[in-house]
This record gives C-alpha cells, structure tokens and sequence, in this order.
C-alpha cells in the first residue's frame, strides 16, 4: 500500500506552472491572489463592457474587409495578452493535437490563396479577426466575468463555470449577425451546436486559441460557399475533419489539473486535492479539502519532461 500526499506535487510548482493553464482558472475566488488574476480580471471586464456597448450601438465597429468587429476586440487582445500561452490550454491528445494544427494551418493558406485569387484577403483577414473576437469574449471574457460574479455569490465553482459558458454561448447565439441567418428553428440549430461544442471545448481543455482556429476555418469556407469559389460538400468535409480533429485533442474530460500555483484542483468542485492513494490493484482515488474521496478513472499521473531534464508527476 502506498499513500502519496499532495505535497511531493506541490513541492515542484515552480516548474509546473511553466505548463500552460486555463486563464478563466485565475478568476476562481479561491485562486491565489496576485497581480495576474487581477489583472485578468480587469480585462475580462473591460471587454465584457466594451463589448455591451458595441452591441448597444454607442461605440462603432472596426471595419475590416467589409467585416464589421466589434471594438470589444481591443480590450480582447489585451487580454490575450495578460493570459499569454494559456489560451492554448492543455491538449488531451498530443498527435491529435499536432494533427490539428497541421490541419489548421493547411486550410487557412489554402483559403488565404483563394482569397487572395479573388482580391479579397483583406476580407480573409477580417473573417479571421472576427473569429478570434467571439472566441476571446463569448468564451473567455464574458465567462470569466459571470462565474467570478456567481462566485462572490457562493455558488459552487463547477455550477458557476457551467452556467457562465452557457450563459456566454445563449448570447453569442442571439448575436444580431446569426439572428438574421436563422428564419427557422432548423436555422437556429447549427449557432446552438457550435456553441455548445465551443463551451464543452472550453470548460474542459481552457482552449481558446484552438476553439478560435476552428471558429475562423468555419467562417472561411462559408464565405467561399457563398461566393461560388467552394462547394457545399468540400465545405462540409473540411469542417468535418478540423472540429473532429478539435474534439479529439481537446475535448476529452480531465477529472484533475494543475491551478496557478501549481497544485492539484477537482475541476468538478473547484476543491483542492490533498491526497492521493495509489495503492496497487485498486482504482486510484483522491481526497479533496472537504475530506471527500473520489474515484479517478484512467491513468492519474504521468512523467512530464520539464525544462533543465527535470522529470516531474502532474495532473494528466
């Protein structure tokens, strides 16, 4: 029998915060306290208003290639910025994830080619900004907000980050731009399952930037389709391809990660780990702060090679 406390774990939090995050785990009311979170924080506000203003009419749209962006895409880069390598969250599947941006990068030179052909990159580039814009507000800013709120509030920090995405996705829905695409309740359909994957995306990888390189290829070839310049069914198996290939590197549950300081958190409940037992022929389990003990299916821990050949055990 073998019982590990947390501690061996924590001990290497210098080296394991090195590894990339999810920014909205910054937000949690409970987090380390620290200029970062607040400055997330603050962003993440900023954009959010910046944002209701935009769609309230009292500030005007970027334009860029006939594409209208909200000006809330200035504080969003700011954002981007303060989160840094968080955005990419934490791949589930390495060769999947390498698959994906391989993919990822393919399309975005072929449509880019195509554009380009049509003398429209400028509208390229647009569709591309406007992407990142939703993802950065409608899946981090907005989010981040509302479940720090719903936080203050004591609502549990698996309840708040759920209803915060969701909240955020039922919002991106209504936009003024997919209202008008959607005559029927059909029409509706593929805004609610693209947000919803998005949201799903999201709450279990904390990965923005991917969901944002998904998000722009959609947009891509459905302008192309529109044009005439791309066929539905190419279309089609495009997007099929590059969101399968999302859900298979990032969309797989983690039961356990690492917060900001390093330490083991039950994203379920928001609640430290504390120990963890390991004992030989049975599933592992772990115990949270509130002395509750949960079963964690599949492989707990793993080998991560860290800069310097350090070797350390975290949160697969």
């Amino acid at each position: 029998m073998s019982l590990y406390p947390a501690e061996p774990i924590t001990t290497i939090a210098p080296l394991v915060t090195r590894l990339p995050t999810s920014p909205i785990a910054a937000l949690e009311t409970d987090a380390p306290a620290g200029s970062r979170r607040r400055l997330v924080l603050t962003m993440a506000l900023v954009t959010t208003l910046v944002e209701i203003a935009a769609q309230a009419g009292v500030v005007e749209p970027l334009w860029v290639g006939g594409i209208p962006i909200p000006v809330s895409f200035v504080p969003g880069m700011g954002l981007a910025a303060v989160c840094g390598e968080r955005l990419l969250g934490r791949s589930t599947h390495r060769p999947a994830a390498v698959a994906y941006w391989t993919a990822i990068a393919a399309v975005l030179v072929a449509t880019a080619s195509i554009y380009l052909r049509y003398g429209h990159l400028d509208l390229w580039t647009g569709l591309v900004a406007a992407s990142l814009n939703e993802e950065l507000v409608y899946r981090l800013a907005i989010p981040a907000v509302v479940a720090f709120l719903l936080r203050v509030g004591q609502v549990r920090p698996d309840v708040a980050r759920i209803a915060s995405l969701a909240f955020a996705g039922a919002w991106f829905v209504l936009l003024p731009g997919h209202r008008e695409q959607m005559s029927t309740i059909a029409g509706a359909l593929p805004f609610v399952a693209f947000a919803a994957l998005a949201a799903v995306i999201v709450h279990r990888s904390g990965s923005i930037l991917p969901m944002a390189a998904g998000h722009a290829v959609s947009n891509l070839l459905t302008f192309l389709v529109w044009g005439d310049a791309v066929r539905s069914d190419a279309r089609s198996m495009g997007l099929a391809c590059v969101l399968g290939l999302l859900v298979v590197a990032y969309g797989r549950q983690r039961r356990l990660t690492l917060d900001d300081s390093g330490g083991m958190v039950d994203i379920r409940t928001g609640l430290a780990v504390t120990a963890i037992d390991l004992r030989e022929g049975q599933p592992a389990t772990v115990t949270l702060a509130d002395g509750r003990t949960i079963q964690v299916d599949g492989q707990l821990v793993s080998k991560v090679h860290l800069p310097g050949d350090v070797e350390a055990d975290v949160a697969r």
